[in-house]
């Protein structure tokens, strides 16, 4: 009597961000790179790292998932993961992903003109100081103050090549800040350090708000510089967020706190809520990147 092959339990995916999409569409194989509370990290063999996430926010790196997810916390990094267009396997649990039915998400293209310039300088201030208050010796919080000119608590100091970096971009001089770029790549712990998570908030800001900040010519060389040293100096799923950023694209908590502090379109609270929740200092420096970005101009 032969015995028939158990058949696959299917988990369904919800949204694909576009690398997520377009890594599914070139990889045949990937490993477990690490299991989280959050979701579960694979490596492919291409350069982009694809996130199994259990939550709701999406990114481009992605996959958000439905229904039950329990059988993949059992999953242990080094795992071999199978791959194709539509489908997700993971032979070693018989347990399968369909990608199918998902949703490619992608930022919204944003018009600049919708920017609100007259008030941005006091809703940054105070989102900025909220976020200080709640996250203060928190990653590169330390340098909040000195760059939006509000008290710093005592033993707080402000990182100079952050203060740096901001002068060079109120003179309209990207590529001067290379150096001090590459000196906070890699800087600090966890799976995205706080001086990669800055970055990202800097390239963001400067890409998907490019027009109504005027930033100059130089932006698109400083992209190729700032990623082409990502990747020589820092994890590869950090190299990939901040490529990402040089694309104006990242995680929708990111967009959207960036997207309230340039227009004022939104809750303050919630936004700033679920900014400080992408990591354990991962939001707030991301925001330090995002207020560099964006001072300088309302000077």
């Amino acid at each position: 009597m032969t015995t028939r092959p158990r058949q696959h339990a299917v988990l369904q995916a919800k949204f694909l961000g576009t690398k997520a999409n377009q890594t599914l569409s070139t990889s045949n194989s990937a490993t477990v790179m690490g299991v989280t509370s959050r979701g579960i990290f694979l490596k492919p063999k291409t350069k982009w790292v694809i996130f199994l996430s259990f939550e709701d926010h999406r990114g481009p790196m992605t996959i958000n998932l439905k229904g039950d997810i329990s059988p993949l916390r059992d999953l242990t990094p080094g795992e071999l993961i199978q791959i194709s267009p539509n489908l997700i396997t993971v032979p070693k649990h018989n347990l399968a992903i369909s990608t199918q039915h998902a949703s490619i998400w992608q930022p919204v293209l944003i018009n600049s003109e919708t920017h609100d310039r007259q008030d941005m300088s006091p809703r940054l201030k105070a989102f900025t100081q909220d976020a200080y208050a709640q996250n203060s010796g928190v990653g590169l919080s330390g340098s909040l103050p000195a760059l939006l000119d509000f008290p710093a608590e005592k033993g707080q100091d402000s990182d100079g090549n952050i203060l740096s970096i901001r002068n060079h971009i109120k003179h309209d001089d990207l590529i001067a800040s290379l150096e001090l770029i590459e000196n906070l790549l890699g800087r600090g712990s966890g799976l995205t350090p706080s001086g990669d998570d800055f970055i990202i908030g800097l390239l963001l800001t400067l890409n998907r708000w490019n027009d109504a900040l005027g930033i100059g010519n130089e932006l698109q060389s400083f992209n190729v510089r700032v990623v082409e040293a990502a990747y020589a100096k820092t994890t590869t799923l950090s190299a990939n967020l901040i490529e990402c950023a040089a694309e104006g694209q990242g995680d929708e908590r990111l967009i959207a706190a960036l997207d309230f502090l340039m227009t004022g379109e939104s809750n303050q609270d919630r936004l700033l809520n679920e900014l400080l929740n992408w990591g354990n200092s991962s939001g707030v420096d991301a925001l330090v990147g995002m207020v560099v970005g964006i001072s300088p101009k309302l000077d």
